[in-house]
């Protein structure tokens, strides 16, 4: 998780810089905040899906029609005024004058005063937007690497027993166990699987709120068919759930039954756990979790992983197998 604070603590710092810029530097600051975020994936999907969200909200026109002299107004929701506010980003750091929206915000005449207001009610509220949605995936992140450790370190045995027990809910198992250890977490979603329009995601947290949790749920054992062909397949789903709900994060929990590591694919330069994609504008989370009890280290000799390449995830040629 020290990837999403680190994330925030530049994004808190970027906004320090905006606020206390003057007039003459003020687009500058504002330019480096836009690069900021296109130059971080995790910014850049959540960005990318204000702009493709609320298509009833499009910015030119809503600033046209209720922007004017020391008056506006916002969409009802959150991130429609976030879209609308990433736009105004945009055009000053294209080059557009900030002093000609600095009017509706500010009934001083100083210019600095005028920036420095305009800014707490843009930019401000904006970057708090981010934080949360930052804040959000880190929460999730955290829940989730302690769910892997509880599994592997005190009901391994019970829930690989089940799984080889009972080939036909082998799945099930392990969807269950996460479900229950999601709620008792304190995040609430119906027990049965909603439907979306891309068909039944095994997990989504929070569909009665505006901030569902999109967990896609996958094994791993070739022993029984289930391949990388078969964990892409839950990387599509989490993907297209993702879209579905209008979120740019979404999570794939792969429950490694095999006898060798299973290794994923990363779009992240520093490599932070747990590793991710950034596809169509959302970031995939691929958390691992080692399923299979495994002899001593001692035991096991030399580690030979399945390393998944990101185009076997995000380009799947080989034919899916079926589920078994």
């Amino acid at each position: 998780m020290r990837y999403e604070h680190d994330l925030q603590n530049k994004l808190q710092q970027k906004f320090s810089r905006i606020y206390g810029a003057q007039s003459d530097s003020y687009r500058y600051e504002i330019r480096y905040l836009r690069d900021f975020i296109q130059d971080s994936p995790a910014l850049k999907a959540i960005t990318e899906t204000l702009e493709n969200s609320n298509t009833e909200v499009n910015p030119d026109e809503w600033v046209r029609e209720k922007f004017s002299t020391r008056s506006y107004s916002w969409p009802d929701i959150e991130s429609g005024r976030a879209k609308i506010i990433w736009q105004f980003i945009n055009w000053w750091a294209d080059g557009q004058d900030p002093l000609g929206l600095a009017q509706c915000f500010s009934v001083n005449t100083h210019l600095n005063t005028m920036l420095r207001e305009m800014t707490e009610q843009t930019v401000r509220p904006f970057v708090d937007y981010l934080l949360g949605e930052l804040g959000s995936a880190s929460e999730v992140l955290y829940m989730l690497e302690r769910f892997a450790r509880r599994l592997e370190w005190f009901d391994q045995d019970e829930l690989y027993k089940k799984y080889v027990d009972d080939s036909k809910h082998s799945e099930d198992t392990y969807d269950s166990y996460l479900r229950k250890f999601l709620f008792d977490q304190g995040i609430d979603y119906p027990f049965s699987q909603p439907k979306s329009a891309s068909g039944q995601v095994d997990v989504v947290a929070g569909l009665d709120g505006d901030d569902p949790l999109v967990c896609e749920v996958k094994l791993y054992d070739p022993s029984r068919g289930y391949r990388v062909p078969y964990v892409a397949k839950g990387f599509r789903q989490a993907l297209d759930y993702a879209h579905d709900y209008g979120k740019s994060v979404a999570h794939l929990v792969t429950f490694n039954l095999s006898d060798q590591g299973l290794q994923m694919p990363t779009d992240e330069v520093s490599k932070p756990w747990p590793p991710r994609l950034h596809v169509e504008g959302v970031t995939v989370y691929l958390v691992v979790v080692h399923a299979k009890p495994r002899p001593s280290a001692s035991q096991r000799g030399t580690a030979k992983p399945r390393v998944v390449t990101r185009d076997e995830l995000v380009n799947p040629h080989e034919e899916e197998p079926s589920e078994s």
